[in-house]
């Protein structure tokens, strides 16, 4: 007879734990299965920009955030408005095209991505990956590993080309996540993104965080994400090529001065 409030106490504290966990499970199951936009019908490549020399050759591996998802053309599209913010700097036209396909984690980069990389010419690349990492829960611990080999598959597959990694942006931006799942990716995403950094120190490739350098705009503007609520708009892929374009075009120019 004294045993059973302890019974019940145990029973109840199981629903407890149980209970945000349906949740998230019921959250995570509805998010994937939401409708987000197409996939794009078109090529994302352009040679953007005017100044001396022949066109930088710029590749940008990554997910569907580099595929175009969310903006309504190319010249809309994260490479193109990379390209168009590095040629500015570099004062020099860039010939840019982006293989990133929708979905895509960073072992996709690594084997697949990697392997398209060199079959094409390119003087420069960027690589945006990481946040399908998070959204299928991989483990932190073997997010640092996983860069250091995308990363130097990536330098093999164009050798003497500047790379730059752009880290996981912040999951709380996104509206189509709700919470408490929001929250959950979020901590996920910070832990993933500690390790890319990492990751790629370890390369010897240019981190940005996006995270810190670009989400935070945001917040204050409703306007750079798209329709599905998932992905960037044209004025968040802004947002992000602000980010990444210096670094790039710091890496372009030490690596001509190492010529």
């Amino acid at each position: 007879m004294r045993r059973a409030p302890r019974r019940r106490g145990r029973t109840l504290a199981a629903g407890a734990l149980a209970a945000p966990a349906l949740v998230l499970t019921a959250q995570g199951l509805r998010t994937a299965n939401a409708a987000y936009l197409p996939e794009p019908d078109y090529a994302v490549e352009a040679v953007v920009g005017q100044g001396w020399g022949e066109a930088l050759r710029l590749v940008v591996l990554g997910d569907s955030t580099v595929a175009g998802i969310g903006a309504p053309g190319p010249r809309a599209a994260l490479p193109v408005l990379v390209a168009e913010r590095l040629a500015a700097r570099l004062r020099r036209p860039v010939a840019v095209r982006g293989l990133g396909v929708s979905g895509a984690r960073t072992a996709d980069v690594t084997d697949a991505q990697a392997a398209a990389l060199a079959r094409v010419p390119a003087e420069a690349v960027c690589v945006v990956v990481g946040s399908n990492d998070a959204t299928h829960a991989l483990p932190p611990w073997r997010m640092r590993a996983a860069t250091r080999r995308m990363l130097g598959r990536v330098r093999a597959a164009a050798p003497g080309a500047p790379v730059v990694l752009g880290g996981i942006p912040e999951f709380h931006t996104v509206p189509a996540v709700p919470p408490p799942l929001r929250g959950v990716l979020g901590v996920e995403a910070d832990l993933l993104r500690t390790a890319q950094r990492t990751g790629a120190a370890d390369a010897g490739v240019r981190f940005v965080d996006i995270r810190a350098l670009a989400s935070p705009r945001f917040l204050t503007t409703p306007a750079s994400m798209s329709a599905d609520g998932f992905h960037p708009s044209e004025v968040g892929y802004g947002y992000w090529a602000d980010a990444l374009a210096p670094a790039l075009a710091a890496a372009v120019r030490a690596e001509d001065a190492r010529r």
